[in-house]
C-alpha cells in the first residue's frame, strides 16, 4: 500500500516492461505503451485506517465522502487502486508528519497479513536468504506495481523494493514503509525479533521523525535515494529457519514456478486487474463504466479502448466480477445465497440464480452443494450478457 495527498497526485498507468497488456498510445499515433493499474490488498489500506483511529482521526466521515469502497474494512483480500487509498489517507491523517504516519501503519502490520499462498512460501524457505528471494518473487500477490531484487554487496545483501510508476509521488514514504517492514518481518523470522537494519534508504525526500530513529537506533536512515532499500548483514542471512515446512503447498510452489520463470500470474493482466478493481464496489450497487474510468484514472473512452483491445468489455468484466466474488462467498457456508447475491451487487436473488445459472448450468445452491470451483476461462460467450447489460455502457 502507500499513501497520500497535498496536490492529487493522479499516476495509475505506468511504462514497465515484461508484465502488463500492450496499448496503442492514446497521445501518439503508431506508438506502444506499456499500463497497468496500480492495486493493493485492502488489508495493507486498513492497517492505515487502524492508525487513524488511534491517533483520533475522522476516520468514519472520510471514508463516507471518498472514493474508496463501501465497507473496506470488512473485505481484507480485495484489492483497491493505490492512488485513491494514497489520496484518502493523506487527507485524512494530514495532522501527522507522512514519514511517522507510514512508520506506524507499518508497526501493526506483520508476515499473517500476507496473502495465505504467499506467507506460506514464504516460512517453506529454510535460510532468510531463501525466504527473503521468495518475497521478491513473490511481491506483486500484495502489490500490483512491486518489483523486488536482492542484491549482493560485499558482507552485506541488499534488498531493492521499487514500487514503479509511483516514484515521484510526494508521500510515497508511507507505501515505502509497508515494503521495508515487510522485510524486516521476514528477516526478523530467522534472526530473531530484537534484529534491526544497518540502512533504511527511501526515494521519498520527506524528513523522518523522531520516531524513527527511536525505533531503529542503530540505522542510517536516507531519503532522497534512487531507490527504496534496506541492507541486512549476510551472516543473518545464512542462519536457518528451524522449524520451517519441508515443501509448500501446490498454490504456493506454481506462483514460485511461474516468477522463477519469470512469469507473472495472469492475475496482474490488464483486464483481470480491473475486475479487481470494481470488486469491492460491488456490495454498494451500481457501478459503471464512467466510475471505472475515474477510478483507473483514465477517460471513459480510453478504458472503453483499452478493454476492447485486449478483447473484453466493462459488461463482460462486470458480470465475471460479480460472479467471482459470488463464487468466493458460496465457499463460506454461514452466509445465505441472498446475502452472496446482494454482496456481489445483483439486483435480486431471481436475477443472480438465473444468471449464475447462464454462466454455470447450474444454481448458486447447486454450485454450493456440490462444492464446483470458479471457471471464468471456461470460454463461455459473454455476448447475451453484454446485451442485458447495455445500460451500464
Amino acid at each position: 500500500m502507500t499513501a497520500p495527498y497535498a496536490a492529487i497526485v493522479r499516476i495509475v498507468y505506468f511504462r514497465i516492461s515484461p508484465f502488463g497488456a500492450t496499448f496503442p498510445n492514446d497521445d501518439i499515433e503508431g506508438t506502444h505503451v506499456e499500463t497497468r493499474p496500480a492495486l493493493t490488498r485492502a488489508i495493507h489500506l486498513n492497517n492505515y485506517i487502524s492508525v487513524l483511529r488511534d491517533i483520533g482521526a475522522s476516520v468514519d466521515r472520510e471514508l463516507a465522502r471518498s472514493r474508496l469502497p463501501p465497507c473496506i474494512e470488512e473485505t481484507p483480500d480485495l484489492y483497491v487502486s493505490i492512488p485513491v487509498a494514497m489520496e484518502w489517507i493523506a487527507r485524512t491523517g494530514h495532522d501527522c508528519e507522512p514519514m511517522e504516519l507510514g512508520l506506524l501503519a507499518a508497526q501493526k502490520a506483520s508476515m499473517s497479513s500476507m496473502h495465505p499462498a504467499m506467507y506460506s512460501a514464504i516460512m517453506g524457505a529454510q535460510t532468510g536468504l531463501k525466504r527473503l528471494e521468495t518475497v521478491a518473487a513473490l511481491c506483486r500477490v500484495e502489490d500490483s506495481v512491486l518489483v523486488m531484487h536482492v542484491r549482493q554487496e560485499a558482507d552485506n545483501v541488499r534488498v531493492i523494493c521499487n514500487m514503479a510508476g509511483l516514484e515521484r509521488h510526494p508521500f510515497i514514504c508511507i507505501g515505502e514503509w509497508l515494503v521495508l517492514h515487510a522485510v524486516i518481518s521476514v528477516v526478523r523470522s530467522v534472526a530473531g525479533p530484537l534484529w534491526s537494519p544497518s540502512e533504511l534508504g527511501f526515494v521519498s525526500s520527506c524528513r523522518p521523525a523522531e520516531a524513527v530513529y527511536a525505533a531503529f537506533p542503530n540505522a542510517r536512515v536516507l531519503v532522497g535515494q534512487p531507490c527504496t532499500s534496506i541492507v541486512v548483514g549476510r551472516a543473518d542471512l545464512a542462519r536457518l529457519a528451524f522449524g520451517s515446512a519441508a515443501s509448500t503447498s501446490d498454490l504456493s510452489a506454481s506462483l514460485a514456478s511461474d516468477a522463477a520463470q519469470g512469469n507473472q500470474p495472469d492475475a496482474w493482466e490488464f483486464v483481470n486487474l480491473m475486475r479487481m478493481l470494481i470488486q469491492p464496489y460491488l456490495n454498494g450497487g451500481h457501478i459503471d463504466v464512467a466510475v471505472a474510468a475515474e477510478l483507473a484514472e483514465v477517460s471513459r473512452r480510453t478504458l472503453q479502448r483499452r478493454l476492447k483491445f485486449c478483447g473484453s468489455s466493462f459488461s463482460k468484466i462486470l458480470w465475471e466480477a460479480r460472479f467471482e466474488l459470488a463464487c468466493t462467498h458460496l465457499g463460506n457456508p454461514d452466509m445465505k445465497v441472498i446475502d452472496v447475491a446482494m454482496t456481489a451487487g445483483y439486483e435480486s436473488p431471481q436475477h443472480f440464480t438465473r444468471a449464475f445459472r447462464q454462466f454455470t448450468g447450474v444454481t448458486p445452491s447447486q454450485y454450493r452443494h456440490h462444492g464446483l470451483k470458479s471457471d471464468r476461462h471456461s470460454g463461455r460467450t459473454m455476448d447475451q450478457y453484454e446485451l442485458d447489460e447495455a445500460g451500464t455502457q
